[in-house]
């Protein structure tokens, strides 16, 4: 029902100043360019229950309209925006940013980061078919150099949000994380799976993840053990430093006592020192 309101409203102007009638809707290139628009910027996160937005807006009528359209669409989430004010050239800054929020409200849990220019999108949704459909109505007002990154895996609609995340745990791929020889300093080579863990514990705010090191058998045993815990504790303090609350992540360090591989090979010494996440 809440759907059906909201895309009446929408077809009628009412959640959008700018009309969506395509025949008035100011021409898609006549989108502001990077330039005059290069502080400008729009995040949206979703987490079961709540919704943020962040970021400058047209007007306070260009607020108003993403507090009732996200009023609508996330019915009895807390709500939590905060705006800065900007020069914002034409309206479509305003238009695009409401198809955005209307788009990814269908998300079950995940974030929208708008800039001139770029959409990024991430996250789980267990409608396809209506994340599908809004998405091709935010299309619809980009130009063809504008860019639009999704990431956003389906499940299907009857599991729970705990099954929601152990699937999406499921589907990660992490890369190795490497370390300074004989240290627990990561190197940048590593940040990507970084990365990929810190997206999945923003959206997944009830998980906590495992983190556990490993060595190959080189050394004494003593120091692989707090070796590994080392970098065990580097891995989960990068994480935090960017949101997450500590305590949702668990640490170990096994030293050299799990070989996945032949520690009498370079290769197989080499698989042996790792990181490996577990979902808890």
């Amino acid at each position: 029902m809440r759907a059906l309101i909201a895309i009446a409203l929408l077809a009628c102007g009412v959640l959008l100043s700018t009309s969506l009638n395509h025949d008035k809707m100011p021409a898609a290139d006549a989108l502001p360019d990077a330039s005059p628009l290069a502080e400008a910027a729009l995040s949206i996160s979703i987490t079961p229950g709540e919704v943020k937005i962040h970021g400058t807006s047209a007007s306070a009528a260009h607020e108003a309209a993403l507090h009732q359209l996200a009023e609508e669409q996330f019915d009895g989430f807390s709500l939590e925006a905060e705006f800065e004010p900007a020069v914002l050239p034409g309206k479509n800054w305003e238009a695009v940013s409401n198809r955005l929020l209307y788009a990814i409200a269908t998300l079950d849990s995940g974030e929208a980061q708008m800039a001139p220019g770029s959409i990024r999108i991430r996250g789980v949704s267990s409608d396809a078919n209506a994340y599908g459909a809004r998405i091709e109505f935010l299309r619809e007002l980009l130009p063809d150099h504008f860019e639009l990154q999704t990431d956003v895996m389906f499940v299907r609609s009857s599991a729970t949000f705990d099954e929601l995340c152990q699937r999406a745990f499921a589907e990660l791929t992490f890369g190795p994380v490497s370390f300074a020889e004989s240290s627990a300093e990561i190197q940048p080579g590593s940040l990507v799976t970084l990365d990929r863990i810190t997206d999945f514990a923003h959206d997944c705010p009830g998980a906590t993840i495992m983190i556990t090191g490993h060595t190959d058998a080189s050394g004494d045993e003593s120091w692989n053990r707090q070796l590994s815990l080392a970098r065990a504790q580097a891995v989960a303090d990068h994480i935090a430093a960017r949101g997450i609350d500590p305590r949702r992540l668990l640490v170990a360090g096994l030293g050299s006592s799990e070989p996945i591989a032949d520690n009498a090979t370079a290769l197989g010494r080499e698989l042996n020192r790792r990181i490996e996440f577990e979902l808890r």
